[in-house]
């Protein structure tokens, strides 16, 4: 899940977590009630806070670059959040 942070004059700027760590959805046999859980409420999270940042780069259009930039931006952060909420549903649909 990657974050973008504001500061200062420096811009934008996106942080990866460890994709491996973050998105990884561990087989059958390693899910326990507690890791689904918490699978569930991570992608919840991450699809939330997808679906905000993309709603307010939708309302802010300007027609200038930087807005377009937002709107992609946000976008493909949405598009990969429901990816990974499919397959975290998937996978505990699984079991």
């Amino acid at each position: 899940m990657a974050t973008t942070k504001e500061q200062g004059n420096v811009g934008e700027q996106t942080s990866a977590l460890s994709a491996e760590q973050e998105l990884h959805i561990p087989d059958k046999s390693a899910l326990t009630p507690q890791l689904a859980n918490s699978l569930r409420q991570r992608a919840s999270n991450w699809l939330t806070q997808a679906q905000r940042e993309f709603h307010d780069a939708l309302f802010a259009q300007d027609g200038s670059e930087e807005s377009l930039d937002r709107f992609a931006s946000a976008r493909a952060e949405l598009d990969s959040a429901e990816a990974w909420a499919l397959r975290v549903g998937r996978a505990l649909h699984r079991n």
